[in-house]
């Protein structure tokens, strides 16, 4: 069933505004009134993507987690309603063989209601309520998950519909721009590396992950507080700079549509979501910059997604890489750019 989590024509629908961690009034509504027909003290809308799932909107959560907006997708309880594509009810997480173990140790969830929610066909994560304690749902609630699960579902769709890029200039201008984009993404990749190499834990995570560390990842004994906020700044230039590719590759594909172009596309979403799920580590550190989180409580929640974060910093580089190389070879051939 892994292969339903990480279909890419599921992963394809989550992108743009859909993936963003700002609040949402409708988003909030619908997550606030989760909470009250269900009597429970947490209530979100979880998008899960490849590495982590997303807290696109929430009630109740601890701060670290309000701040991160995540946790890894291993961790949750949402990727199962998405493998499975229906409802998941957990009255008692302790004794339940079928959910991850490490919300249930950290922060005392015991009992968990979730419903799909559907765009465009795909499953993409979870309206849910959370709670503290053991307990039952009542239908009425569970009812009343399934009418918000497709109000959230209707709300994530328009937010990326608004966002649909509008006209085309000429196909060389976009390819140039495209790889303009790419290699800024790709500088400001390398300069989040040494801090993502240097966060507790890493070392030991990239072995439990992958085996050994990407050769383009530094292992930095330490950051500090001048480059750590360098690198916050760096990250959250990031996603303009992301979406931005998105809508030319978009274009590009809509003004000469052909395998490359497409392939551009599905390189540059899988970037833009890659940043997103780097982004709960980042939060996390400007957290504790800021004073706003505690060093305890942050490396509480950074051990949620730590490893789902150098998943993505490492997909995020290669993706880049393949969006450069496509575009320049989509250059060559035209000599100066054409077309693609």
């Amino acid at each position: 069933m892994a292969d339903l989590l990480d279909d890419p024509a599921r992963l394809a629908v989550l992108h743009g505004a859909m993936l963003r961690t700002e609040a949402d009034v409708l988003l909030d509504a619908c997550v606030a009134q989760a909470a009250r027909l269900a009597r429970a003290p947490i209530a979100m809308v979880s998008l899960v993507i490849r590495h982590i799932q997303l807290l696109r909107a929430h009630h109740g959560l601890p701060l670290e987690l309000a701040v991160s907006c995540a946790t890894s997708r291993s961790n949750s309880f949402c990727q199962i309603v998405v493998r499975d594509e229906a409802p998941l009810i957990v009255e008692d997480a302790l004794r339940d063989e079928r959910v991850p173990k490490d919300l249930v140790e950290h922060y005392g969830i015991r009992a968990y209601a979730g419903v799909p929610v559907r765009v465009s066909g795909h499953v993409v994560g979870s309206m849910c309520v959370l709670d503290v304690v053991p307990r039952r749902f009542e239908r009425p609630a569970l009812d009343g998950l399934e009418k918000l699960s497709v109000d959230v579902a209707g709300r994530l769709a328009a937010l990326v519909e608004r966002e649909a890029p509008l006209c085309s200039p000429a196909t060389t201008e976009r390819l140039v721009r495209i790889e303009q984009a790419t290699r800024v993404l790709e500088r400001a990749l390398l300069a989040l590396a040494p801090v993502i190499a240097a966060a507790p834990g890493a070392r030991a995570a990239r072995a439990a992950g992958t085996g050994a560390p990407a050769p383009d990842v530094p292992r930095a004994p330490h950051v500090s507080p001048a480059d750590l906020r360098a690198a916050v700044g760096c990250w959250r230039d990031m996603g303009p700079i992301a979406e931005e590719l998105c809508e030319e590759a978009a274009i590009l594909a809509r003004s000469a549509p052909c395998e490359a172009a497409s392939e551009v596309v599905a390189e540059a979403r899988a970037l833009a979501r890659c940043l997103v799920e780097i982004g709960p580590l980042v939060r996390l550190a400007e957290g504790v910059l800021d004073g706003t989180v505690g060093e305890a409580a942050a490396g509480k929640g950074a051990a949620l997604v730590l490893r789902g974060a150098i998943g993505a910093y490492d997909a995020a580089s290669t993706a880049a890489r393949t969006i450069r190389g496509i575009v320049e070879r989509a250059r060559t051939s035209t000599g100066g750019g054409a077309a693609v």
